[in-house]
């Protein structure tokens, strides 16, 4: 028996250009939506590491830092600190995101000293 890509995964009949967008307030205000269809490369995976080693900086050093985030139009740039931001609140979903295992570990000790004094939602 043959089997198809399309019997593998969920294809849909028609795709829009908007369809994939995510708007960065929706993406944090939404977390499981946000989290269940991220995959985490082992390059993201480093990207999301490099970008808690910045922070963490900025927050030792009580200090204000910026940085400049680049990609091309739907190339997961919102996705990117939508997971940011849920790693940064310390929400468990985040944490648990399949690929992220060894950044959390790494980063989870300063994050839950810190979560509680700078990173609130309103």
């Amino acid at each position: 028996m043959t089997t198809y890509i399309k019997d593998l995964i969920d294809l849909p009949e028609r795709v829009h250009g908007g369809d994939f967008v995510l708007k960065l307030t929706e993406g944090v205000e939404h977390p499981e939506e946000t989290l269940r269809h991220y995959v985490v490369t082992p390059e993201l995976a480093r990207n999301f590491d490099d970008a808690l080693d910045f922070i963490k900086g900025a927050v030792q050093s009580n200090s204000s830092k910026a940085a400049y985030l680049h990609g091309s139009f739907g190339s997961g740039k919102s996705h990117f600190m939508a997971v940011l931001h849920l790693l940064l609140q310390q929400h468990p979903a985040a944490k648990a995101k399949e690929g992220l295992a060894e950044t959390v570990t790494r980063h989870n000790a300063w994050l839950e000293a810190s979560a509680s004094c700078w990173c609130r939602t309103t």
